[in-house]
């Protein structure tokens, strides 16, 4: 479908922001907010593809993955879970160091983790495809790496965009 607007003014009143969300200010221009068409037609197509047996498997591995990451993180010191039973997304804070650089660290080695506020947190979308044991080796390197470098720390990267 598409939406053709007469003028702009009348497309701004079609926009929607909330600045409370605990993932930062959250805006989106259409109704469906973060739920595009190619998603739904993507998970359609997988049930049609696969079945729903199919489906429900996939599921279970990533629930399974989301919980041994969870049970890990619980074991690194200067990480606090805080997703205590996820199915496929992982969030976790840090009382010890700002998390912020704990995703810039990630970042800078290829992982993305997606960064909160209220409280300042990040979370992780555990998918199929991701090798758990490759993040949590990579995961408690950088915590190693940023809780080394606290003393010298200046505000810069991600943490500008949320302090």
């Amino acid at each position: 479908s598409v939406v053709l607007f007469k003028s702009s003014d009348l497309q701004h009143a079609s926009y929607f922001s909330y600045s409370h969300w605990s993932g930062g200010l959250y805006i989106t221009p259409t109704f469906a907010g973060s739920r595009p068409g190619a998603l739904i037609a993507c998970a359609w197509a997988a049930l049609v593809s696969i079945g729903e047996s199919g489906y429900q498997q996939r599921a279970q591995v990533i629930v399974e993955a989301a919980r041994r990451i969870a049970d890990a993180i619980k074991s690194i010191d200067g990480l606090k879970l805080m997703t205590q039973n996820p199915t496929i997304v992982v969030c976790f804070t840090s009382d010890v160091f700002n998390i912020y650089r704990l995703k810039d660290a990630m970042s800078k080695i290829g992982w993305s983790l997606n960064p909160l506020q209220q409280p300042a947190a990040v979370n992780i979308c555990v998918t199929e495809n991701l090798d758990v044991d490759d993040l949590l080796r990579d995961l408690r390197a950088a915590v190693d790496e940023v809780k080394a470098s606290i003393p010298q720390q200046k505000i810069g990267g991600t943490e500008m965009i949320y302090k």
